[in-house]
């Protein structure tokens, strides 16, 4: 949501497992997945669902879906990506692909060449996790992003006593307005953390606080 005017902005795509009673996050399954090499399969899977409900829906806003670097640099994941966007009708500007340092892949510059050719075809990018690693500023380099997503580690202790947090915040709100970057606020879980972002000058923000996970569109 907009942080100003509580706005709903845009909703991020999720992966999830659901087995009888149980809910299994993507943390627990998506190594594996690209272990056997199945990852692509389930990016597919997934933006294909996402897009039934888009339509089902009649949803016009911007979709944010998180990306394994290990997915994009195979073969055909361009071609299918390029299908699925013109089977149903969305426009590749609502979409904002979110990618971290977190995720490694062998060959970064190739990597980086499919990032800007869905850059240059409208695609739009998110760095997610910013600042939880040591190769944030380098990614924020390379790569021709749109938003930043502030680790929500620095976000979830912003209040209290949580003076070097919200100068981090507020540091990376600032050098993100300067190079025309919005920023968004991961895990904001109550009014005052909402409110500490919003001092801090970021964009949006994201977490149970706004609303929980769905599995609907709504």
């Amino acid at each position: 949501v907009d942080v100003k005017n509580r706005s709903i902005m845009a909703y991020e795509v999720l992966t999830r497992i659901v087995v009888g009673e149980r809910v299994i996050p993507a943390a627990d399954f998506i190594e594996a997945a690209e272990n056997m090499g199945a990852i692509g399969k389930i990016d597919y899977q997934l933006i294909e669902q996402a897009f039934i409900m888009v339509k089902e829906k009649h949803y016009s806003g911007t979709l944010f879906l998180n990306l394994s670097p290990k997915a994009m640099v195979i073969s055909d994941f361009m071609p299918t990506i390029r299908a699925l966007f013109r089977d149903y009708s969305i426009n590749p500007g609502d979409m904002v692909f979110e990618i971290t340092e977190r995720d490694t892949v062998k060959n970064i510059r190739l990597f980086e060449s499919f990032v800007h050719t869905l850059k240059d075809e409208g695609f739009r990018f998110a760095i997610d996790d910013f600042g939880a690693g040591y190769s944030s500023f380098q990614y924020l380099k390379n790569f021709p992003v749109d938003y930043l997503k502030v680790d929500g580690e620095f976000i979830r202790t912003m209040g209290g006593n949580g003076a070097m947090e919200r100068e981090i915040v507020t540091s990376i709100a600032a050098l993100a307005n300067r190079l025309n970057i919005k920023t968004i606020a991961e895990y904001v879980e109550s009014e005052a953390i909402m409110n500490e972002v919003g001092a801090a000058g970021v964009d949006y923000a994201q977490g149970y606080h706004i609303q929980s996970p769905s599995p609907y569109l709504v």
